[in-house]
């Protein structure tokens, strides 16, 4: 009778040994188990290009990418005369370093990512996106590589419009992680998106008749 329970016990501790060890190797691996801890942080974007921007027929466009993170503002060079069906390319590196953040701050971080036309006296927002940095530190290498995000207008009356797709790649490391390289994307033909909850899409059939 004791014995059985001895064994069962035996068995629970083993299991809960396991499942630590399995928790410590994936942190080691900066699997998607870590939270982030108060201290310092370097938050690495790589802007990479635009394509299918909302412009008026006709019409142009001088892009510029603005990138906050923890109270601080980066921005790309703004291009000049970009159509809607010409694509816009940056292929630049911004890099954020905050100090002693403490955890709370770090819980409630966003990166936000506005795309806008540059103008003169002011700039007119295109499209808009933001991650929580808990979203990209819990990734796999607390890395997201070479993503499409589908970008809307909240200042326009349609919030659900497409305004603009963006690439972009974001690593975040703390102290004691590895800081992974951002490096040229291998595989530039596949696509994948990222879109956010408030654009539905749509879905045409296209019918072909051979005569």
């Amino acid at each position: 009778m004791f014995g059985k329970k001895e064994e069962e016990e035996t068995k629970e501790e083993e299991e809960v040994e396991s499942d630590a060890e399995e928790t410590a190797d994936a942190e080691k691996k900066g699997g998607a188990v870590c939270s982030m801890k108060a201290g310092d942080y370097m938050v690495h974007v790589y802007v990479e290009q635009a394509k299918n921007l909302k412009v008026e027929a006709d019409s142009v466009v001088d892009p510029i990418v603005e990138i906050s993170c923890l109270n601080e503002r980066k921005f790309t060079k703004a291009l000049d005369d970009i159509s809607s069906v010409s694509p816009a390319v940056w292929n630049e590196h911004l890099f954020f370093e905050p100090k002693n953040v403490p955890k709370e701050q770090l819980e409630r971080g966003k990166i936000e990512i506005k795309l806008m036309d540059k103008g003169f006296f002011k700039d007119a927002l295109i499209g808009y996106y933001e991650f929580d940095l808990n979203y990209i530190y819990l990734m796999e290498n607390h890395a997201l590589m070479h993503k499409w995000i589908v970008m809307s207008n909240p200042e326009s009356e349609d919030f659900g419009e497409v305004t603009g797709y963006l690439k972009i790649s974001i690593t975040i490391a703390g102290a004691g992680d590895e800081q992974v390289p951002i490096e040229e994307d291998p595989n530039p033909t596949e696509e994948e998106f990222i879109q956010p909850p408030q654009i539905q899409p749509e879905f045409y059939q296209l019918k072909v008749r051979f005569y």
